[in-house]
């Protein structure tokens, strides 16, 4: 008997090895040859992806001008929120013209770049919203004029956020 693990060329041929036969070939040799549907995409219309260009430069320089803008002094931090709302409807109208256009790498950066946008909006809301508290903290800030001062500052910034968020930890049970 022979070796079936042994490689062809060694194996000694017996009289029951049958030739081998050629796989089937398909389509049969005598088919007409058709190559395979692959649907196609239609080209990008290169005059919306240059406005989507367009638009996402500009959507990029407003979000650019609110955290520059949102780095200021308290009166002037609150026009980063402006900017950052205006970068969202520029963003939402470059993401909409873009996906007119089929530009199809510009959709994904903007998708991206819109909910970095919206999430920036929500924390320059936030902070607005604790605009007096953060007021008598950047006062306090100016006049303390030792480690000692500026560590009280923090602290009673602090207890004002932990007074606030017990309030509202309150009025949502109900008691």
């Amino acid at each position: 008997m022979s070796n079936p693990y042994a490689p062809p060329e060694n194996r000694p041929g017996t009289t029951d090895d049958a030739p081998v036969q050629d796989a089937p070939v398909w389509p049969p040799a005598g088919a007409p040859q058709q190559p395979p549907v692959v649907p196609e995409r239609p080209p990008a219309d290169a005059e919306g992806t240059a406005r989507a260009t367009s638009l996402t430069r500009l959507f990029a320089v407003l979000v650019l001008a609110s955290v520059l803008v949102a780095t200021l002094r308290l009166p002037w931090q609150a026009a980063a929120l402006p900017f950052a709302l205006g970068a969202i409807v520029v963003g939402a109208r470059a993401m909409m013209v873009a996906l007119r256009a089929r530009s199809r790498g510009l959709a994904p950066l903007l998708a991206a770049g819109l909910v970095i946008a919206l999430s920036w909006t929500l924390l320059l809301s936030v902070q607005l919203a604790l605009w007096p508290a953060q007021q008598e903290k950047q006062e306090c800030l100016e006049r303390a004029l030792t480690i000692g001062a500026t560590s009280a500052c923090e602290r009673e910034f602090e207890q004002y956020l932990d007074d606030l968020r017990t309030s509202v930890e309150d009025s949502s049970t109900g008691s």
